[in-house]
């Protein structure tokens, strides 16, 4: 698949981040308990990854090597709750733009991090000027996005 494609798919997928953000904000508007849409995200998708698993469209896994990952390769499930919950709570009161706008920095610091360190098995990346421009310009834009 040409990297152009793959990288529209990638912003396609983040918008869907937006609604997804803003229908579990409505929907625990109406439960009138924000973790409760949480869980229901979680349940839905719970049912269709389970079901795309038991399809083999993807292949099997193979869950005897599990054993094998570092401890910090489990905990995505619940860095994926807490991005959810963080959200549900955030976009009601900031809205979605900033919400997202911070996400989306913190991404990038997070990532900087990582690149830069070799951390998690990622081979490192060295930090560049251009980087530290594009974090900065990131932060600037969380800070203009704010202001009223």
């Amino acid at each position: 698949m040409p990297q152009a494609l793959i990288t529209v798919l990638i912003a396609l997928v983040g918008a869907g981040l937006a609604v997804q953000a803003a229908a579990n904000a409505r929907l625990g508007a109406v439960l009138q308990v924000p973790i409760a849409s949480a869980l229901w995200n979680f349940l839905l998708g719970t049912a269709a990854l389970a079901l795309l698993l038991a399809s083999g469209l993807f292949g099997r896994p193979s869950f005897g090597d599990a054993a094998a990952a570092p401890w910090w390769a489990w905990i995505g499930g619940l860095l994926g709750a807490l991005f959810v919950t963080t959200s549900i709570l955030a976009v009601p009161r900031v809205g979605t733009v900033a919400t997202f706008g911070a996400i989306i920095c913190g991404q990038f610091i997070g990532a900087v991090l990582i690149d830069t360190r070799g951390w998690l098995g990622v081979e490192p990346i060295p930090l560049t000027l251009s980087r530290v421009v594009g974090v900065g310009l990131l932060i600037a834009g969380v800070i203009l996005i704010q202001h009223k």
